[in-house]
């Protein structure tokens, strides 16, 4: 019988609930219930998967083992890219009005800045490049917005048992009032680093594991300093290892830094060991202001990643499918990207409207995202805690060198997470204008967001008129090219596919079943998305272009979704 930690845990800034467990009428049933989905998981990944296939009109069951959200700050930090599907999810402003946002970071090494990391923002961002809100706020409103939606979410329930067939897989779940099982169509795991789905499948990560370990120390302080992460390289209270510093919302701080070779796990995560360095840090850096502990940790940077997502009836999702180095905010952002790339593909599937071999795109895209980010973070992650002699004496070079000359600064770089194109991907299209795109999101890259006036105060952004569907952009007035992508999207809605139909002109005329006119008097948007001459983008439900073409093009709307819903093996030739 399982009976999960029913106590919240304790916090300054955050009230835990404890969720109750509802005995479900799938125990009561004699066989297994059927369902199409269900998540195994309720982390960001799990619960933003659970979001946008609700959203997508699949209904489905999400478990998790635990009462209550994730003890501490956890993952902290989204990306601009991160937010963005945060709105898609509807919860963006909620997660504003707890938030810190920041785009500046510096590194020091003798009391020195040897590297200023300065993130692109421009007028046409409506996120900043970096928000720093605690995973269990996160998650708080992502449980309430999951329950808005209609998402049946059962806490208290752990997976014990998994029986994966060709036509679906029966799982045994416990609870505190005994034990049950139900059917389903398709599991995805999204149960973390440990996850249970992974591990009843007898499946095991490839790629590094790093011997170093870092604490993480949350603590109570009065500091008012610009929020942005600071990382010290040796500082005297650590000599030969780096620690890093940056600001949250609630008054806390958080103290990430590496654990010496020679002390145990035990002792690394000692309070008064963790007292001592939170101490000399402060002393370091000139902070003379009492502090308490709020919460610690310890991990260790990996970077690992299955080998495949998608393993019959099974999908693997976040953490559960790969463990990736927190320098660069890599992990929670890289699973929040897994999920709305699988949402979409796996609410098709289930509505009988795309093959099942569309998730394989969702395994190879995101795999290959994920190899990409291990060998990225990878670089960093040697910068920052140097594996061997060789990596040692490199570090030392260029921290060295980089007191006094600039070309050295750049090997310093975090290497901060950034959504991947997906170019190669068999569902992106090329068509043979693309030659006359000067500007603009290319086929694979996600959308660019624009304000649609600079300037004004309450000027709409283009990504604000999108929603959890295939888009349609007909850009300018010419009249051929809205008649063609009309006809398609009134047509692809016969057949029950979520397709908007968006007009961007300079004068914001109405145009014949538009779901929106966006209204563009600069040609602010047109000329960013390279369209000045009218063109057409079809965008994917997770808001990346799958085409692009211009007026002298001979490509339908009708072509471009039957070759997406159809996960064709090859991409139509240039």
């Amino acid at each position: 019988m399982h009976l999960p930690h029913r106590q919240p845990h304790p916090s300054s800034y955050f009230k835990y609930e404890i969720y109750p467990f509802v005995r479900p009428s799938d125990m009561g049933a004699p066989e297994p219930t059927h369902h199409p989905v269900v998540v195994v998981g309720a982390g960001p990944a799990g619960l933003v998967l659970a979001i946008q296939l609700a959203s997508n009109g699949v209904a489905c069951v999400l478990i998790e083992s635990e009462a209550q959200v994730s003890g501490g700050s956890r993952a902290l930090a989204l990306t601009k890219r991160s937010m963005e599907i945060i709105e898609q999810s509807g919860v963006a402003q909620q997660f504003l009005q707890r938030a810190l946002v920041w785009k500046d970071g510096y590194s020091f090494y003798k009391n020195r800045v040897v590297h200023h990391l300065d993130l692109p923002f421009s007028e046409d961002d409506k996120f900043a490049p970096m928000t720093n809100l605690p995973q269990c706020v996160m998650e708080k409103i992502l449980v309430d917005r999951a329950r808005e939606l209609g998402v049946d979410m059962r806490f208290q329930t752990r997976l014990e048992a998994m029986e994966a067939t060709a036509d679906g897989v029966t799982l045994t779940l416990d609870t505190p009032e005994g034990d049950y099982r139900i059917h389903a169509d398709w599991v995805v795991g999204c149960d973390g680093a440990r996850s249970a789905v992974r591990r009843l499948q007898g499946l095991r990560f490839e790629g590094k594991s790093y011997e170093s370990r870092f604490v993480i120390a949350d603590f109570n302080i009065a500091l008012e300093e610009p929020t942005g992460r600071r990382c010290y390289y040796e500082p005297p209270w650590l000599p030969g290892h780096t620690a890093l510093m940056h600001k949250a919302p609630g008054g806390i701080w958080r103290l990430d830094y590496q654990v010496p070779d020679d002390v145990t796990d035990e002792q690394a995560l000692d309070p008064k060991r963790i007292h001592g360095h939170i101490q000399a840090h402060l002393d370091y850096i000139g902070v003379d202001l009492p502090w308490t502990i709020e919460w610690t940790t310890l991990y260790k940077p990996n970077t690992l990643t299955l080998a495949s997502y998608h393993h019959g009836r099974v999908l693997y999702c976040g953490d559960a499918a790969h463990l990736l180095p927190v320098f660069g905010v890599r992990g929670m952002n890289t699973g929040i990207q897994d999920s709305i790339n699988l949402a979409w593909k796996l609410a098709a599937v289930v509505h009988h409207q795309a093959q099942a071999s569309i998730l394989d795109s969702y395994s190879s895209e995101r795999v290959a995202d994920a190899r990409q980010i291990c060998i990225e973070a990878g670089r960093s992650t040697r910068m920052m805690a140097p594996p061997t002699r060789g990596y040692r004496v490199l570090q030392q070079a260029v921290l060295s060198l980089s007191l006094n000359h600039a070309f050295t600064r750049g090997l310093l770089h975090w290497r901060t997470s950034h959504p991947i194109d997906y170019a190669s991907s068999p569902l992106t299209w090329v068509d043979a204008t693309e030659s006359n795109f000067a500007a603009g999101p290319t086929p694979g890259a996600p959308a660019r967001n624009v304000q649609l006036e600079p300037g004004k105060p309450d000027s709409a952004y283009l990504l604000d008129a999108f929603q959890p569907a295939f888009q349609v952009l007909v850009f300018g007035q010419n009249a051929a090219l809205w008649q063609a992508a009309r006809e398609d999207v009134l047509a692809a809605r016969q057949q029950g596919l979520r397709v908007r139909l968006m007009a961007i002109t300079v004068d914001g005329t109405p145009m014949a079943d538009a779901d929106a006119v966006l209204h563009d008097p600069l040609g602010h948007a047109q000329a960013l998305w390279g369209t000045a001459d009218g063109a057409v983008y079809v965008l994917r439900p997770d808001q990346h272009v799958c085409a692009r073409w211009s007026a002298s093009s001979g490509t339908r709307v009708k072509q471009v979704l039957d070759h997406v819903l159809s996960a064709a093996q090859a991409t139509p030739a240039v």
